[in-house]
């Protein structure tokens, strides 16, 4: 998406979903339960319309969260969230980078990045912000894996040209392993997690955005694109999902 009406055409299908990715709130509250709530300090990377920025504020109370994203349109509609939640004097979003955080090192006790890791790759994200956690500190992230040791050909191809590192749950362990960090638990999200609150609203943002673009081929090319995204997970569900990584640095000595 080189250019800015291309960009606009993509986010009036992608930009106005209740969530960036598949998952839940329940889904942000295991993985929550799982990592501690006991944090003070959360760093939310990659937080799109910042649903799961609420669950989080909302299941810390007293935390400060930060939550970052790389579109201004993003960060808009996760401060009107946080706002409408009343959680807006605790909780914010800022525009920024995940490589490079705005936050002090050694300050933050919870990292979270749901359907935002694979902008980096697990090991050079986690080697990144390994110094930003305070003692203690976990990172709490999701990643696509392989449910089948040989999916089918089209899908296998499909995912290779959409992110190339795709693997299976092992294989995002010895990504983890080799970044220095050992996984303290980890859970596969069910189908639901990509219907509900993803591919279904999805399918009515594509529906819309035609209605609005009657004959325009860019519209109908980016319309086709997220509709086939809709397709191969009907086809193909039994085969791949996203899976929760609850995470920490390897102790020392």
């Amino acid at each position: 998406m080189d250019d800015d009406r291309s960009r606009g055409l993509f986010l009036e299908v992608y930009g106005t979903l209740p969530r960036a990715g598949p998952g839940g709130d329940d889904h942000t509250r295991r993985a929550l339960g799982l990592a501690g709530d006991a944090a003070q300090s959360v760093l939310d990377l990659g937080c799109g319309p910042g649903q799961q920025t609420v669950v989080l504020a909302e299941a810390l109370p007293d935390a400060t969260v930060l939550a970052l994203d790389l579109l201004p349109s993003m960060v808009d509609e996760a401060n009107l969230r946080l706002n409408d939640a009343g959680l807006s004097g605790r909780a914010t979003a800022m525009c920024g980078d995940m490589a490079t955080p705005p936050v002090d090192p050694a300050t933050q006790d919870l990292i979270w990045a749901e359907g935002s890791i694979y902008n980096l790759g697990v090991t050079k994200a986690l080697r990144a912000w390994e110094p930003l956690l305070s003692s203690g500190g976990r990172v709490a992230f999701t990643e696509p894996i392989w449910l089948v040791d040989e999916p089918a050909t089209e899908l296998a191809e499909w995912w290779r040209a959409e992110y190339p590192p795709m693997s299976g749950l092992e294989a995002v362990r010895d990504r983890i392993a080799a970044a220095g960090f050992e996984t303290v638990a980890d859970f596969v999200l069910p189908a639901t997690a990509w219907t509900v609150e993803y591919y279904d609203p999805m399918a009515q943002r594509i529906d819309e955005m035609l209605e609005r673009h009657p004959g325009d081929a860019l519209a109908a090319e980016i319309a086709a694109m997220a509709q086939h995204e809709i397709d191969m997970f009907q086809r193909f569900s039994h085969a791949y999902s996203y899976a929760f990584f609850i995470v920490e640095p390897e102790a020392l000595g």
